[in-house]
This record gives C-alpha cells, sequence and structure tokens, in this order.
C-alpha cells in the first residue's frame, strides 16, 4: 500500500478534520488537503504523470509506534500481494476496504468510515513509485529488474503479475518503466 503514499505530499498545513461529501457521502479530510490544487474527489493528484493513479490524502502519522519497513500481510483469511508497514500487520485497526485497500481505522470517529492512509514512517521505497499507464500492477521485484536492466527477468516478474499478457505487452511495460525511471530515479531516495 505504500504506493498509494510516495512520493510523499510536501504540502505544511493543518491536519484538521473538515467536512468534505462526495457523490452523497459526507466524511473527513484534513484541512490542508481542502485547500490544496492537488486535491481531487477525495484523493490527491500529486504525482499523477507518475504513479499513473491518485494517491492517498496526508492524514499525519498514526500513535502506534513501531518498525515500518514493508511486509506482507497475512492472517487467516488473507494473504495479501501488498505491502504494509510491519507495525500494521497484528494492529486491529488495520481493515481492508474493496475500493482503497489496506487502510488504519484508528480514527474512525473522525476521518469516517474509509480510515486514513497507513502511517510508513520514516521508511521509503528504495526505488521511485512508478505506475502504468495502463493501471497494471507495478510490483517493487519487477521494479528492480526493470532498474537493473534485467530485461527477461522483469518479463518473467510482468507475465506472473498479470496472467495471459504477451510478450510484446511485458517488453512494452519494461521500457515504459525503465524511461520513468530515468526520469523520476532521483526523487524518492532522498526522502
Amino acid at each position: 500500500m505504500y504506493r498509494k503514499v510516495f512520493p510523499r505530499c510536501e504540502v505544511e498545513g493543518s491536519l484538521e478534520p473538515v467536512a468534505f461529501s462526495h457523490f452523497g457521502s459526507t466524511d473527513h479530510i484534513p484541512r490542508k488537503c481542502t485547500e490544496c490544487e492537488n486535491m481531487f474527489e477525495g484523493e490527491c493528484v500529486r504525482a499523477m504523470d507518475q504513479v499513473e493513479d491518485y494517491l492517498s490524502l496526508d492524514y499525519g502519522p498514526c500513535r502506534k509506534s513501531g518498525l515500518c519497513n514493508p511486509v506482507l500481510f497475512e492472517d487467516q483469511y488473507i494473504k495479501s500481494k501488498v505491502y504494509v508497514p510491519e507495525k500494521c500487520r497484528d494492529c486491529f485497526n488495520l481493515k481492508y476496504h474493496a475500493v482503497f485497500g489496506f487502510r488504519c481505522h484508528e480514527d474512525d470517529q473522525i476521518w469516517g468510515r474509509y480510515g486514513k492512509t497507513l502511517d510508513w514512517g520514516h521508511w521509503s521505497p528504495d526505488l521511485p513509485n512508478i505506475g502504468l499507464e495502463s493501471r497494471k500492477e507495478v510490483s517493487m521485484e519487477l521494479l528492480q529488474a526493470v532498474k537493473d536492466e534485467q530485461e527477461v527477468a522483469a518479463i518473467r516478474i510482468y507475465q506472473e503479475l498479470h496472467p495471459g499478457t504477451t510478450i510484446r505487452e511485458a517488453r512494452d511495460a519494461y521500457e515504459e518503466l525503465k524511461e520513468k525511471l530515468q526520469r523520476y530515479g532521483d526523487d524518492e531516495t532522498e526522502a
């Protein structure tokens, strides 16, 4: 779920909850987001060209301390394909939502039924968060293979992520990711 957070929001401002209505539903979002030009329909467009998706709003940190390095979430019902902060893995506030994925529900009485973004603390990914125009999933392993210029490995990983895709589609994805790594390669390493 780190893919919904990075690159981090750098907008300063109040995290005070403010009512926000969208499609007849009212929840709350941070005040700084209501005043920001990147807020769109309750999500953020701060890195649309890079990520090829909306990012979550910045709700600030949670109150639980612990490690924030990414781990796969698994319980008796769910084995995820996404990473969550280690401190969240066993937290009763971690809940899955069909549209938004894993979210923190520590302050539902404040933020509403969709919870808030997971708190990644001081952890940052080694590689920039890059998406594909097709909006197909991009894993850390796929990005690493692209960075290491291991085209065959990247194609294999892509096809494992997206069964039934052609080699041509996988090669096109490799080229798109390679170009984006060159363009955005230094952005995340400083966070």
